[in-house]
């Protein structure tokens, strides 16, 4: 049976009152701090300029298609799903700033972590000073380069939130509104970037729970659990209708010789989450052992709801430790054929981040079987975990570096309308694939003539530094 959702309890004191509000006091100044840390960056280093795949699946913006068109729109393996109906309406309300998409990145991190502490908020009653950490991971610049370098919400950003969403559905909700709300989030991580990666894990808790429901209300939770099957497995037909396995990375194939490198790759996204960029024996290590955490963290889910004890801790356990390590498994398959560096890259450590949350929810679950000292260093653990996250300042650096590089090649571009020149010029070039495409000069032609992005009249340009310094390409 699931173990019943706390309420908070009146305080047995004036100590515990305290307590309380030191704790609320806490995660609402860490929540600031990391909040004016994020606008302030967002601020200094979004850049309104299209740059490599938004030029790709913006296709159905340039055609002037509709939002459907842009929700079913498939790039590389993924289709653009939520994101693709909020770039419809964003862009089009804005005059196609890709400013106001990274400010929308930022309002749906601050969803996020408001749901991530909802759901620990659920589980204990109350709020804890170690929430502190959830604001520390996922109002941190680690999504720098879907925020600033390619602005793509539809790649982690918001797949995140779905996910955070979607395990809170599990537990705050029942009956109809619980089949309602797993299924729709289930559906939208599916067709929404990366969040794919989700779906086998409300599949597999379904599929789980049908098997082998609480010993109480047997039928109910069988049929609960089939229609939430039939729901998502219907998700599952639209989404294949029409899609084609495209992993957008050349000369693609799997396995590879050096099959062991999966499992290494996994473990060295892990270690890229942690700050570290670099492949020796100790960094693979601590990847790996990480990597070994949250897979024993999913296994004991996976067993408790196995064993008809499918509380509402575990649930959560479930969906947050096992859709990472999807995504990495998936990850590691579709680049390593690539490089095995690969796995450093930043875009990747969004959806990275629900595995430690998901670790730190199913410790808290284990301290009251240990001594007491265990909650206190457990407590203190994970908000360092997160707070070493927190404090890698790269993000800022590169930020810094790619944004001024991307206002020269604006300056370059808007005194001689030469895509060429202006890549020569800045040395910086806005689509890697082909820099000097016809059609990415087509684009910026088309981009002018309706006054759009950094050619919009009246705007200042965007251009404050003079003859700005431009990094290596």
């Amino acid at each position: 049976m699931d173990d019943p959702v706390p309420s908070p309890a009146p305080p047995a004191g004036s100590g515990s009152s305290r307590g309380s509000l030191c704790a609320m006091a806490l995660v609402a100044a860490t929540f600031v701090v990391c909040l004016i840390r994020l606008v302030g960056f967002v601020q200094d280093d979004a850049v309104d300029l299209l740059f490599t795949d938004q030029w790709d699946f913006f296709t159905p913006l340039f055609k002037g298609q509709g939002p459907w068109a842009c929700f079913f729109y498939q790039h590389g393996p993924h289709r653009l799903g939520l994101g693709g109906l909020i770039d419809w309406y964003l862009y089009r309300a804005t005059g196609w700033n890709v400013r106001a998409e990274a400010w929308a990145e930022v309002i749906v991190l601050i969803l996020a972590t408001i749901v991530a502490l909802a759901i620990a908020v659920r589980l204990r009653g109350h709020l804890a000073w170690s929430d502190a950490a959830f604001p520390l991971l996922l109002l941190s610049p680690v999504h720098w380069e879907t925020m600033t370098l390619i602005t793509m919400i539809e790649h982690g950003i918001l797949p995140l939130l779905l996910i955070l969403l979607l395990a809170y559905a599990w537990i705050s909700t029942n009956g109809a509104t619980l089949i309602f709300a797993v299924s729709a989030f289930g559906a939208l991580n599916l067709f929404t970037g990366y969040g794919f990666c989700t779906v086998p894990v409300p599949l597999g808790l379904a599929v789980m729970l049908w098997l082998r429901p609480a010993r109480e209300e047997t039928r109910a939770k069988q049929r609960q659990a089939a229609l939430i099957l039939l729901c998502l497995g219907a998700a599952v037909l639209i989404f294949a209708h029409g899609y084609h396995w495209a992993p957008f990375v050349p000369g693609w194939r799997f396995p590879v010789p050096n099959w062991w490198d999966y499992p290494r790759f996994c473990a060295l996204m892990f270690t890229s989450l942690l700050g570290f960029r670099s492949i020796s024996a100790l960094t693979t290590a601590a990847g790996g052992v990480l990597l070994l955490l949250v897979a024993g963290t999913f296994i004991l889910a996976a067993i408790k709801i196995w064993r008809r004890e499918a509380t509402a801790r575990a649930k959560v356990v479930w969906v947050l430790t096992g859709t990472s390590l999807i995504y990495a498994a998936l990850t590691a398959i579709g680049r390593l054929p690539v490089t095995i560096e690969a796995a450093f890259m930043w875009r990747y450590k969004t959806l990275m981040t629900p595995a430690l949350c998901g670790m730190a929810i199913a410790a808290e679950g284990w301290a009251p079987l240990r001594p007491k000292s265990f909650g206190r260093w457990f407590m203190i653990g994970w908000i360092a975990l997160a707070g070493t996250i927190w404090c890698n300042f790269d993000p800022e650096r590169y930020g810094t570096a790619v944004a001024m590089a991307k206002r020269s090649w604006i300056a370059s571009y808007l005194k001689t309308r030469d895509l060429h020149t202006a890549n020569k010029e800045s040395d910086f070039w806005v689509y890697f694939e082909a820099p000097d495409s016809p059609l990415i000069a087509q684009k910026l032609h088309w981009l002018e003539q309706h006054h759009l992005s950094f050619f919009r009249t009246g705007e200042p340009g965007y251009i404050q530094e003079k003859n700005p310094p431009a990094p290596a390409r």
